[in-house]
């Protein structure tokens, strides 16, 4: 648990200044262009990761799972399967990538509105589809100190780039803008392909092909269809205005989503690894502990930002952006259960149980787009919001479901339960300020009432051992300079009780 901690702490650091980047990012499409505007990029958005998810054909996935499964064979085990995945990789890559040009092109002879828009998206679409695939072998191969400056170095250098092209050129401008913050993990690619590695077919065992068709549909269902099928529902039964504000509904949200997300392959990689090392005993106790800590994370910033979205959304996004308050609220309590369901979602996936994956994953697909058809043109973002939560819970219950059917680890409930008390005392708290103290200035005062009312119940109901917090400081002074390291004890005291006697 210490090696999964300390990986999924790094991705934490680098994913947090990701956030705020991207965050940034969305304020400033929101400010600059106005709800139609950013409703355009946030909908090219979605398409160039539809298509990403489409034209990678599941080799990410791939590479994560087995360039760690191989890790203990040899320092260059990895080599010949990553070239030889790459070479397989790259060719529908290019083939989607100069469609979208082509596409982009036409858009702009044509004088289109928003002419550069399809241009950005394609180039745009290139560097996020080869980031990812270098991600995943550099998280493979435990680099997971490179994935976090990359991250970091083209988080900060995004935002300035953005408000530039989102003033110059428009929508287009900005998608390129974007560009910048996959630029920095695509240079690194070169340090994982060495050439002089052969890269025989047989270097993908039909083994690995069956897992990356199955992680493949599983991934294009998850995407196309569950992450945001709203943007096509929305833009079919309502206007390019309701986009815009589906895409400030979601802004916070989507910051959750992001940040669990980027453990699941820290809890990835150290599930394959314990499968693939003989001998390893069942990891059950992983399982639990990185449930326990996905809770932590996402119940707290889910729940007690629900309770402060109404009051930030205009303030943040401007007056215009109001009517997305309250679907705001919906989003940001969906994001809890998928944030969990990254633990279970790991596990099976560690286990090369692609097939549940890919029936839970159809299952869902079926469900959201019902509830959406359903709910969007009778009750607008806020059915949306509704949908999203049942789907979104539903699912985290049938991933449950398949890890207990496959024989797996039982679920921590007492644990998650306490944590969801901690959390909803946060809210509560939260809320109430807002209330008794509206606007802006409110805002800060909530935020900071509601982190100290968890911090303390966190200690009341034991939601972190005193061992773990411990080694929790151990691993985070490293990375802190002298002067904050004593601050790091004295928050670790605060949330955790002190070890008992004997």
């Amino acid at each position: 648990m210490t090696s999964v901690l300390g990986s999924s702490l790094l991705n934490l650091a680098a994913t947090l200044v990701s956030l705020v980047a991207g965050f940034l990012v969305s304020v400033i499409t929101a400010r600059v262009l106005g709800p139609a505007g950013s409703g355009l990029v946030a909908y090219a958005m979605w398409v160039i990761v539809c298509a990403a998810a489409v034209a990678d054909r599941g080799f990410p996935q791939l590479v994560l799972r087995y360039v760690a499964a191989v890790s203990d064979r040899g320092d260059n085990a990895w080599a010949p399967l990553v070239r030889r995945a790459f070479t397989v990789f790259l060719p529908a890559v290019a083939v989607a990538f100069l469609l979208f040009l082509a596409y982009g092109v036409h858009h702009h002879v044509s004088g289109a509105p928003a002419s550069w828009l399809w241009i950005g998206a394609s180039l745009l679409f290139l560097a996020y589809t080869l980031s990812a695939f270098s991600i995943a072998v550099a998280r493979g191969r435990g680099r997971f100190g490179e994935v976090a400056a990359t991250t970091v170095v083209g988080s900060l250098f995004q935002v300035p780039v953005v408000f530039a092209g989102a003033v110059i050129i428009g929508p287009g401008g900005a998608l390129l803008g974007m560009l910048t913050r996959y630029l920095p993990q695509v240079f690194c690619l070169a340090r994982h392909l060495d050439r002089r590695t052969p890269a025989p077919p047989a270097a993908l065992t039909p083994e690995m092909h069956a897992y990356r068709r199955s992680m493949w549909t599983n991934d294009a269902i998850d995407i196309v269809v569950l992450t945001r099928i709203e943007f096509l529902v929305v833009g079919y039964f309502l206007g390019d205005a309701d986009i815009g504000y589906f895409a400030a509904a979601i802004v916070f949200s989507g910051l959750v989503s992001q940040l669990t997300l980027q453990l699941s392959p820290a809890f990835l990689v150290g599930l394959a690894a314990r499968a693939a090392t003989d001998g390893a005993a069942p990891p059950s106790a992983l399982y639990r502990n990185c449930l326990r800590f996905a809770a932590l994370f996402v119940m707290p910033l889910g729940i007690g930002g629900a309770a402060i979205i109404p009051a930030l959304i205009p303030v943040v996004f401007g007056a215009d952006f109001a009517p997305a308050a309250n679907a705001g609220v919906l989003f940001m309590l969906a994001s809890v259960p998928a944030g969990l369901a990254v633990v279970p979602w790991s596990y099976l996936a560690a286990r090369e149980q692609g097939n549940r994956l890919l029936r839970v994953t159809v299952a869902s697909a079926v469900l959201v787009f019902i509830l959406l058809v359903i709910a969007v043109p009778s009750a607008g973002l806020l059915g949306a919001g509704s949908a999203r939560i049942i789907a979104e819970s539903l699912t985290l219950g049938l991933l449950l479901m398949a890890v207990g059917s496959h024989g797996g680890p039982t679920v921590p409930w007492g644990a998650l339960a306490r944590t969801f008390v901690a959390a909803s005392a946060c809210g509560g708290v939260a809320f109430a300020v807002t209330i008794l103290l509206p606007g802006p200035v409110g805002l800060p005062v909530a935020v900071a009432l509601g982190a100290l009312v968890y911090a303390v119940a966190a200690r009341m109901l034991r939601l972190i051992a005193s061992d773990e917090a411990a080694r929790i400081v151990d691993m985070v002074e490293g990375r802190l300079p002298g002067g904050l390291r004593p601050l790091a004890r004295r928050i670790a005291g605060l949330i955790a009780p002190a070890p008992g006697p004997g």
